[in-house]
C-alpha cells in the first residue's frame, strides 16, 4: 500500500530493474538527504517500524519522495542478494561530469583515471576511496563503463555526491590533456617501481585498469609506472584496494584531507 498517498500508482508499478536500487538503511537516508532529487521512490518491508523507519520516512517527506510499504519478497529481489533490512529506494541515473574541468582543480589534486573497467561495484568502491581521501574525481574510460546507478551507489556508501565522475572515451587523449595542464601521468602495474620510492607531484592522474590492465595507448602517455609491493604469494589486489593504497600514499605527502 502507498503510505504517501498523493494519488500514486500502487507498488507494482515500480518494479523496475535492480540496476538502480539502494538499499540498506544507511544507504537510503544518504541517498536522500544528499541527492533527494534524484530518488525517485523509498520502499520500507512490510513490518518494518522503530526510529530508522521514522527517519527514513521523515526525510522522504522534507524531499517530497513518495514511499510505500511493500511485500519483503520485493526487496529481495532489488536487493539482488544485498543484505536491505527492509529498506530500499530507487534512483534515477547519476549525471556524469565534464572531465576537462578537472583538469582546471587546484593544487594539490590527485584524480583516478580507470581505464577499461567494466563492474559498477568496482566503481562505486573506488569512488568511496576518492570521497575518503579527498581526490580531485575521478575518469571511467572505454566503450563500456559502469552504470552510476544503485549497484555503485550501494558500494559507495553514500559517497557518490562528494566525487565529480567523468566519463572520456580514451584514456590515453585524456592522459595528455592532463599532461597539457600540468599534471604527472602515473599507471599502476606490478611491474612498476615500489610506490614509496617514487616522487608523487601535487597535480597527478593515476591509470588503472581492468582486468587486462592499462590499454596500450595509454600507456604510450605515462610518465611513469609504480607498483605496490606485496607478497609473492599473492597475485594481486583488487582495483578498489590499489586504489585505496596508492590513494593514501600521494594524501600523505600532501597533507590532511
Amino acid at each position: 500500500m502507498w503510505v504517501g498517498g498523493r494519488g500514486l500508482p500502487p507498488w507494482r508499478w515500480c518494479c523496475l530493474s535492480g540496476t538502480n536500487w539502494v538499499v540498506g538503511f544507511h544507504a537510503v537516508a544518504a541517498a536522500l538527504e544528499r541527492e533527494p532529487s534524484r530518488v525517485e521512490v523509498v520502499w520500507l518491508g512490510e513490518g518494518v517500524g522503530g526510529n530508522r523507519a521514522r527517519t527514513v520516512l521523515e526525510l522522504a517527506r522534507q524531499a517530497g519522495v513518495r514511499f510505500a510499504v511493500v511485500p519483503r519478497r520485493e526487496l529481495d529481489r532489488v536487493a539482488e542478494g544485498a543484505a536491505h533490512n527492509g529498506f530500499a529506494a530507487r534512483l534515477a541515473p547519476a549525471p556524469l561530469a565534464d572531465a576537462e574541468p578537472l583538469l582546471a582543480t587546484a593544487s594539490p589534486v590527485c584524480l583516478l583515471g580507470l581505464d577499461g573497467v567494466q563492474d559498477p561495484h568496482n566503481l562505486g568502491a573506488v569512488i568511496r576511496v576518492a570521497a575518503a581521501f579527498s581526490l580531485g574525481g575521478v575518469v571511467v574510460a572505454g566503450p563500456h563503463p559502469p552504470p552510476l546507478g544503485g549497484a555503485a551507489a550501494k558500494v559507495a556508501a553514500g559517497t557518490l555526491p562528494l566525487v565529480r565522475v567523468a566519463r572520456v572515451g580514451a584514456l590515453g587523449d585524456f592522459a595528455r590533456q592532463a599532461q597539457e595542464a600540468g599534471f604527472t601521468v602515473l599507471g599502476a602495474d606490478a611491474r612498476g617501481e615500489p610506490v614509496h620510492r617514487v616522487e608523487l607531484p601535487d597535480r597527478l592522474l593515476l591509470c588503472l585498469g581492468g582486468e587486462e590492465g592499462l590499454r596500450a595507448k595509454t600507456q604510450r602517455f605515462l610518465d611513469g609506472v609504480v607498483a605496490i609491493p606485496i607478497a609473492r604469494e599473492v597475485e594481486s589486489l583488487n582495483l578498489a584496494v590499489a586504489c585505496g593504497i596508492l590513494a593514501w600514499e600521494w594524501r600523505r605527502r600532501w597533507g590532511e584531507t
